[in-house]
């Protein structure tokens, strides 16, 4: 008990949990405020194509990308592709998650670890990631296991490193504390290093997830995996402009929708976390 109440003031020092920000009356106001340069960034691109400064032929105007958007998001084909690239980068991550995190755990408690594998990790992470593609299709073919396999690759090493950084962050004397009051390993995992930890990962996860997209649809372009990357090059090579906006505009919403829903809501519940 006494061991919870000194870790509960370290991570009220982190503004972890206060409940002020909780309730706070701006609350709704800043939850919205990235509403406004997104409209008006559309609202330029329109009249910027209205005016004839733009073709309408080469970048059509947000209002028909609007429209064929809509007439997609009623197509089980169009729709089964999201949900395949969707499939292809989740999967990616969480297989990166599943190995980084305790490597991660592992070096940020321990400098000869850290001094041992980090560069190694470093190394590796500034190889091209890309360039392990046409192996990897050469190896397990042109399909879903290689675009898993390279975004697995792609969201290790921001996950990695983000925890890392989280767990040296922890103050040793909160070890010492532990110790103090013989705590196992487990607790300390479980009451130190994890909660300490978590806004580190979800950083990292927010991060891995915007990158490995890119890295997704690169690779069912190159790839021909048949996801939404490979629908908006089929459709630039068909002359479909509009279809190949309107998938990227799709691409945007549900990553702004995972974004605003998922990651914003554990942002919130991180300043409960005790």
């Amino acid at each position: 008990m006494e061991l919870r109440k000194t870790l509960t003031g370290y991570f009220q020092s982190r503004r972890m949990i206060s409940p002020r920000m909780i309730s706070s009356p701006h609350k709704l106001l800043d939850k919205t405020l990235w509403i406004f340069p997104l409209a008006s960034f559309f609202v330029v691109w329109e009249t910027v194509v209205q005016l004839g400064i733009l073709s309408a032929n080469v970048t059509p105007p947000p209002s028909k990308v609007v429209i064929v958007l809509f007439h997609c998001v009623r197509d089980f084909t169009f729709l089964s592709r999201m949900l395949h690239s969707f499939i292809n980068l989740t999967t990616g991550i969480f297989i990166a998650l599943f190995i980084a995190a305790p490597l991660a755990i592992c070096t940020g408690l321990k400098n000869r670890v850290d001094l041992t594998l980090t560069p190694t990790v470093m190394l590796c992470g500034s190889l091209p990631d890309l360039a392990l593609l046409p192996l990897f299709v050469y190896w397990f073919g042109a399909g879903s296991v290689a675009a898993i396999l390279m975004a697995a690759i792609c969201a290790f090493f921001p996950i990695y490193f983000t925890i890392r950084e989280g767990v040296k962050e922890i103050p040793a004397d909160y070890f010492h504390v532990s110790m103090v009051f013989k705590a196992s390993k487990f607790d300390i995992l479980r009451k130190i290093v994890l909660p300490a930890t978590f806004p580190n990962a979800v950083t990292g996860l927010r991060l891995a997830f915007d990158f490995v997209w890119e890295v997704v649809l690169a690779i069912e372009i190159i790839a021909r995996v048949a996801g939404i990357g490979w629908l908006i090059n089929f459709s630039v090579e068909s002359g479909s402009i509009e279809l190949a906006f309107a998938s990227i505009m799709a691409i945007g919403v549900m990553a702004l929708m995972i974004d605003r829903l998922v990651f914003g809501t554990l942002e919130e519940r991180i300043r409960r976390w005790v």
